[in-house]
C-alpha cells in the first residue's frame, strides 16, 4: 500500500504546482489521427504522442512547445512495381505488393489564446508553426522480389484547431495539421503535401 500511497501523493502535489507560476510546466499529449487527402486513400487512423512544455500559464495567451511522434499504417498492401516472373514457360509481369508504415518526429511551438482572461478554463483556439520529419517504410510482401525501402522528407508543418479546457490540467483538442515536404531522400509518394487531422487530449502535470 505504501508505493500507490507515494505515487498518488506525488501525482497530487505535481497537479498542485502547477496552478501557480513555479510549477512543473510539462505536460503530455494523446491523440487519434486521422491521415487525409492523398496519403489518406492509402494509409488508415493512427496515433500521435508528444512531450509537452507550456509557457505564459497565468495568461489567456498560453503557448506550448511540442515534441511528438506519430504513426499510421497502410489499410491495404499497396503496389510497389511490376516484376517478371518466370512461370515455368515464360515470363509474366506480376504485380509486388508491400505493407507501409508512415512515422514522424515533430517539433512545434503553438499559440493557445483562450476566449476567457485567464487560461484555467474554456474554450481556445490553437494556431502553430514547426518542422516535420517523415518516414515512410515499405515492406514487400514476398521477400523473394524486394526487401524493405525508407523515404524520408522534410516538412514546413502549421497547425490550426480549436479545444476546450476542463481545468489547468486537462483539455479535450482537436487540430488540421498540414506539412508542406520541403526535401527528400526518394520519393513523394503521396504528393508534396501531407495532412492530417488529431483528436485527443493535453495533460498538464
Amino acid at each position: 500500500m505504501r508505493l500507490p500511497a507515494a505515487a498518488l501523493l506525488l501525482a497530487t502535489l505535481g497537479l498542485s504546482a502547477q496552478e501557480n507560476p513555479g510549477g512543473n510546466r510539462m505536460g503530455i499529449g494523446l491523440s487519434a489521427l486521422v491521415p487525409l487527402a492523398t496519403w489518406g486513400s492509402s494509409f488508415d487512423t493512427g496515433f500521435q504522442v508528444g512531450l509537452q512544455v507550456h509557457f505564459n500559464r497565468e495568461s489567456r495567451h498560453l503557448g506550448r512547445l511540442r515534441i511528438d511522434y506519430l504513426q499510421a499504417d497502410t489499410k491495404r498492401p499497396i503496389q510497389t512495381g511490376i516484376w517478371d516472373v518466370w512461370n515455368g514457360s515464360a515470363w509474366v509481369p506480376t504485380p509486388q505488393w508491400a505493407t507501409g508504415r508512415m512515422e514522424a518526429y515533430s517539433v512545434a511551438y503553438e499559440w493557445l489564446p483562450h476566449l476567457e482572461n485567464h487560461s484555467r478554463s474554456g474554450p481556445f483556439g490553437i494556431l502553430g508553426l514547426g518542422g516535420t520529419l517523415w518516414n515512410e517504410t515499405r515492406r514487400s510482401t514476398n521477400p523473394a522480389f524486394g526487401g524493405t525501402d525508407t523515404d524520408s522528407d522534410l516538412g514546413f508543418t502549421v497547425s490550426a484547431g480549436a479545444g476546450w479546457r476542463f481545468n489547468p490540467h486537462a483539455t479535450v483538442e482537436v487540430r488540421y495539421v498540414d506539412s508542406d515536404l520541403t526535401t527528400t531522400s526518394g520519393t513523394h509518394h503521396y504528393g508534396s503535401h501531407r495532412s492530417y487531422l488529431t483528436v485527443g487530449t493535453s495533460l498538464r502535470f
